[in-house]
């Protein structure tokens, strides 16, 4: 069994920039009490929704300190520790525990394609720094998928105790689930997916969208523990109807993210480049289309618990 109790929603979250290109963090501590306060379980700092990969090591490790430092102890706090160099990771991971995280969230090895045996020997050395281990297993932006039987042997790594699902073919996620079932704490990376895998015995959601409706996820994941079919499925539908309109928005993903925080008020700040935030106008037609997606689930937009 895994050595950890994880459970509920844990939120991506976002680190807001300045325009200078620099951390806001006012708006990140904001942010951060926002999320807690509508009820996430866990936050992960410096994942792919932080936009690690325009950041440098130290810029990482002083987002790790400050996050740790502010919430103090509210919520489960995972270090995102993914980076191209190897080593980079290898410090990062050993930052995050040094300072207190609870774990570190880890992607296979990007863009160079490693065999199953480089990625397992990858992640016994990331475990054998001694913090607990989410999986990330994220095939769109990675370039490969892990399998069911590879996920299987990672399972077996010490140290290594949980695994976010971020692919979209539902037989291979509840193929990984079932050779594994007992071992690791699942959960779903993608929100629309929520429910299917809950309903195979996952831990919890692990959200991109939360930094835009956190008690919006919040009040799915209850829904669905308690059973409640109308709630379950008014949440459903205002999750997938936010991510056709990400999907037709014209942006990136993260720019996406950081432009609907705009339009509802929330403290996200800017994305760095490469990506390219929402013009003021588009931001105005993001809040329409979002209180448009909440009139038409008959679920309240003020996001109540």
């Amino acid at each position: 069994m895994p050595s950890v109790n994880w459970n509920g929603v844990f939120s991506a979250v976002a680190t807001p920039f300045a325009a200078d290109g620099s951390v806001d963090w006012p708006r990140f501590e904001a942010l951060l009490d926002l999320l807690i306060s509508e009820g996430v379980t866990g936050v992960i700092v410096a994942g792919s929704t932080g936009e690690y990969y325009s950041q440098v090591e130290s810029e990482r490790i002083e987002l790790f300190q400050r996050a740790y430092k502010h919430v103090a102890g509210r919520v489960t706090v995972i270090a995102g520790t993914s980076a191209i160099e190897h080593a980079n990771t290898i410090a990062l991971t050993g930052a995050a525990r040094k300072i207190g995280f609870d774990g570190c969230m880890i992607l296979p090895p990007v863009y160079c394609l490693p065999t199953p045996q480089e990625i397992e020997a990858y992640f016994q050395e990331v475990a054998d720094i001694g913090l607990p281990v989410m999986i990330y297993n994220n095939p769109a932006r990675v370039g490969l998928g892990l399998t069911p039987g590879l996920t299987a042997k990672l399972a077996e790594i010490p140290n290594v105790v949980a695994y976010k699902e971020s692919g979209r073919d539902l037989y291979a996620i509840s193929e990984t689930y079932y050779a594994t079932r007992g071992k690791l704490l699942h959960f779903a990376g993608l929100e629309p997916y929520g429910a299917a895998l809950l309903s195979r015995g996952a831990a919890g959601i692990v959200s991109t969208i939360s930094n835009v409706c956190a008690a919006q996820v919040v009040a799915y994941y209850n829904a669905f523990r308690s059973g409640d079919a109308a709630a379950l499925a008014g949440n459903q539908q205002v999750i997938d109807q936010l991510y056709h309109l990400l999907s037709r928005a014209g942006l990136s993903n993260f720019a996406f993210v950081k432009s609907a925080m705009a339009a509802l008020g929330r403290p996200g700040g800017v994305t760095r480049a490469p990506h390219r935030m929402a013009g003021e106008a588009q931001v105005a037609e993001l809040k329409d289309a979002i209180a448009k997606i909440y009139r038409d689930a008959g679920v309240p937009l003020e996001n109540q618990k």
